[in-house]
């Protein structure tokens, strides 16, 4: 019997927190052992992928992705649903060198969905239905504080599911909770170990902005950024802190694409307060040129605040979201006279995301090969209860990850929509250029995606009970400063 089933050789080997060259043996889909150099009596019998030189990493994990998703729990409650179904958006992810993938399963107002346990039981029956390329888990919306649902039910998810993580939302009249409520869903989350991912808007300005508009007959799509200035995500940022904090309740920022909000992320997280962030790969490589084609005034870029944002004082798994136009927006925008305010949220970019942040980030000096890993895999890793099984290159991890082509004899080339895997017919990144792209995607010791082409079967891809998070909570003893938080609500 061999040795290895898979050995890597020749890598440059970048985890989170180092950087070398060595040889990767792989077991039953594992790590089983990192060395200089093997004998070539291990490599007898036993697949070789010679990485010439050129890094490898962890598998990409991102904690934000939109898949098989109805959108009546949108914006404005109209139909539709994502493009991506978990067979075509892993297979995207796959080729762009993802190997885990977080999703989210919907609550909304309706009674049916009053159970978040059969919420998340029917979306994890499509993901079973169509299979998956990669591995996944759930995030589950909640939209409503039905006491005996977060009382009864969230135990269950947590010890049963594995979803140990939660969204609200702060903005979106079908969805949105008032402060009241979102101190529940908190205060439920804290008790049961959830990481509480937070959308911070301010819904009133975004309605009372969208209603000035349109009564000015500004519907066109590009005024969607209008109706969303940085100060609606500012104030929404700045209390969601404060509600967490009173209830000692970590939080997580999902897409922060506003320095203002970032800098009041910065302030808490000085303070010891665990808050985290995630942002998106948009907000350093799209500008308000992109968007405001025909609006005669607009902003500078904020992509500079951005990356000083990202690279100094991220401390959290970077993301994005790929929630698309549904495939019939045709009929919705027909059927409400093609207002802004109807076209679902979200650009498609789960392949983009790791090719994107090696070209424009790693390769232009923004960041290190270590900082890339830890925000494309190992952090996202921890604040999702993967850790060590994702997001590590060591022994007894699983054997997930991307192998990129060696820079310097990789041939940049600018991007074609036709060119990506997913089920959406534009990217919003079509004609940047790329100067490199995963070369391997391996999961659990299996090529998925190679040299250009998807070679992993669909449904090999398992789902993921998740533990909590390893990020640090709230630091023993601040909880007794009654003076600045209700920590006598667990006594």
């Amino acid at each position: 019997m061999s040795k290895f089933d898979l050995v890597i050789t020749n890598g440059l080997v970048a985890t989170a927190s180092d950087i070398g060259r060595f040889d990767i043996g792989i077991k039953d889909g594992k790590i089983s052992c990192l060395a200089p150099t093997f004998e070539p009596g291990d490599l007898e019998g036993v697949e070789v992928i010679d990485a010439e030189g050129a890094y490898v990493m962890p598998g990409g994990i991102d904690g934000h992705v939109h898949l098989s998703q109805d959108l009546n729990s949108g914006p404005n409650g109209v139909g539709g649903r994502c493009a991506d179904d978990f067979e075509t958006g892993s297979r995207s992810a796959a080729a762009g060198g993802t190997t885990t993938v977080v999703t989210f399963a919907p609550q909304t107002r309706a009674e049916e969905d009053r159970s978040l346990i059969a919420c998340v039981e029917r979306y994890a029956a499509k993901a079973t239905a169509t299979g998956s390329y990669v591995d996944y888990g759930f995030h589950v919306y909640i939209v409503r504080n039905d006491p005996e649902i977060l009382r009864d039910e969230l135990p269950i998810l947590v010890n049963e599911w594995g979803v140990t993580s939660c969204k609200v939302f702060m903005t979106y009249e079908p969805i949105r909770l008032g402060d009241r409520a979102l101190l529940d869903v908190m205060f439920a989350a804290r008790k049961n170990k959830l990481t509480t991912l937070v959308h911070a808007e301010n819904g009133d300005m975004i309605e009372w902005l969208t209603e000035k508009l349109e009564e000015k007959g500004m519907l066109a799509p590009w005024y969607h950024a209008l109706s969303r200035p940085t100060i609606a995500a500012s104030e929404a940022t700045s209390r969601a802190i404060s509600l967490a904090h009173l209830v000692q309740n970590p939080i997580l920022f999902v897409h922060v694409g506003s320095s203002m909000a970032a800098e009041h992320i910065r302030e808490a997280q000085s303070r010891g307060l665990p808050i985290y962030a995630e942002t998106c790969p948009q907000y350093f490589n799209l500008t308000w040129d992109d968007l405001a084609v025909g609006i005669t005034e607009h902003e500078a870029s904020m992509e500079g605040e951005v990356w000083e944002q990202e690279c100094h004082h991220q401390q959290e798994p970077h993301a994005h979201e790929t929630c698309v136009e549904p495939a019939k927006l045709t009929s919705l925008l027909e059927r409400k006279t093609g207002a802004f305010k109807y076209i679902p949220n979200g650009i498609p970019g789960v392949e983009t995301r790791l090719p994107l942040l090696y070209t424009a980030g790693l390769l232009e000096g923004h960041i290190t090969p270590q900082k890339f890993v830890e925000i494309t895999s190992t952090n996202p890793a921890k604040i999702y209860g993967l850790y060590p099984r994702k997001g590590a290159i060591m022994p007894g991890s699983d054997a997930d990850l991307v192998i990129w082509h060696p820079d310097k004899s990789f041939k940049s080339f600018k991007l074609q929509n036709d060119m990506l895997h997913h089920n959406v017919d534009y990217s919003p990144y079509e004609g940047q250029e790329f100067r490199n792209w995963p070369r391997y995607t391996i999961l659990r010791g299996k090529a998925v995606f190679a040299n250009g082409e998807l070679v992993g079967e669909c449904g090999y891809g398992q789902y993921l009970k998740r533990g909590p998070s390893v990020l640090p909570g709230y630091l023993p003893g601040q909880e007794k400063i009654v003076r600045h938080v209700a920590g006598w609500l667990y006594d």
